[in-house]
């Protein structure tokens, strides 16, 4: 006869035994990862100071020139857009519509200048 007792305490030590195998094989990748991990910190830091003292200067230069010539491009724009509303604005002044009619011909002329 077959005792079911010590074959179930038989598979339960099987058991205990692969799964304290399984977590220390867990444990032994994370403290590898952590180390891999912490490494890869360290180099990545490293190699960004030097990349920094390398081309930092060239790429503050860079910037300030990229700087310079977007605020260029903002006044030239302004200036175009203030000579737009000023065209607008004598464009405007030079048709004025009178308020009697026998003085039409006064108000539509070509220039004000005179």
């Amino acid at each position: 006869m077959v005792d079911y007792a010590a074959e179930i305490d038989r598979i339960f030590e099987e058991h205990r035994r692969r799964s304290a195998m399984l977590t220390q094989e867990l444990e032994e990748i994370e403290q590898r990862t952590a180390r891999t991990a912490h490494e890869l910190e360290v180099r990545a830091t490293a190699d960004m100071r030097q990349f920094w003292e390398e081309h930092g200067e060239d790429l503050e230069k860079a910037r300030a020139e990229a700087e310079e010539r977007e605020r260029e491009e903002a006044e030239q724009r302004e200036q175009r857009e203030a000579i737009a509303r000023a065209a607008a604005a004598r464009k405007a002044k030079q048709n004025v519509a009178s308020f009697e009619d026998d003085d039409d011909d006064y108000y539509r002329r070509e220039s004000w200048l005179v």
